[in-house]
């Protein structure tokens, strides 16, 4: 009989998630009533802080662009397959640091609230372990590990609701939630004769974070923490050792974006 690995450790990686973006709230939320509300008025005092771009959250529209650092994942849930065959030992998923950029559109909805739809092309390198048991008494770890790894390029469409705090000084603070549709650009589907583990064209993520808007004498700048959870089925059905351990797929992205407006 095979030997199963229980991952307890990846299996309460989603109440690590929730609880920190629970923590991060309380955060902000605690130091927005820490201020005064005498510091939510315009200072006119010439001695006083400069205030910089002081009208520019009134402007109905606003464009920009964005660097960011993604560090992804994928969650998987092993099939029959992989619990009938004596050959596969464990399945892990490897976490891999990729990058993105793209551009910004920022439509006022109200003083603290805005939809924002944000173009972007992704690159990410997606990787699953495969460890099988020796055969016939060898060991050599060259023949026991497979290291399924797939580089992609994304299209992405981000569509977002941002809620604001009221402005203090030359910053705010937000929190962001929406979903992000992304297709697969380029890249040939391997052969279903090639022994080698797909993934799916398409992919739906629920997009949530936080972040701060500084504004600065000539542009805002806004560094922002975003999760990103897949909702969609990845894996494909070709007939292969690898795809055929999996039965649900999905991706997990955390990434830090520096948006320049």
């Amino acid at each position: 009989m095979p030997k199963y690995t229980a991952y307890f450790w990846n299996k309460f990686h989603l109440c690590r998630t929730k609880n920190l973006v629970f923590y991060s709230f309380l955060l902000i939320f605690f130091s927005l009533r820490a201020q005064p509300p005498e510091m939510l008025e315009y200072n006119r005092d010439p001695k006083s802080r400069i205030i910089n771009l002081p009208n520019y959250d009134e402007k109905k529209l606003h464009y920009g662009f964005f660097l960011a650092l993604n560090y992804n994942r994928v969650i998987i849930k092993e099939s029959e397959y992989y619990l009938n065959n004596s050959n596969i030992k464990s399945i892990t998923p490897l976490a891999k640091t990729d990058f993105s950029l793209g551009f910004l559109l920022n439509i006022r909805l109200h003083d603290q609230l805005a939809f924002r739809i944000i173009p972007s092309v992704g690159f990410y390198d997606r990787a699953v372990k495969y460890t099988f048991y020796a055969k016939d008494g060898i060991s050599d770890s060259l023949n026991r590990n497979s290291e399924q790894l797939t580089e992609m390029a994304m299209i992405e469409t981000q569509f977002l609701l941002k809620y604001k705090s009221l402005r203090r000084k030359n910053h705010r603070f937000y929190v962001i939630g929406g979903l992000k549709p992304g297709i697969r650009a380029g890249g040939k589907k391997a052969s279903r004769e090639e022994n080698r583990m797909g993934f799916g064209r398409m992919d739906l993520s629920i997009e949530y974070g936080i972040g701060v808007d500084f504004y600065f004498k000539f542009f805002k700048f806004a560094p922002e923490l975003r999760f990103s959870n897949g909702i969609v089925n990845v894996n494909t059905n070709d007939v292969n050792t690898f795809n055929q351990s999996i039965s649900n797929m999905l991706s997990h992205t955390v990434t830090l974006y520096f948006f320049f407006e």
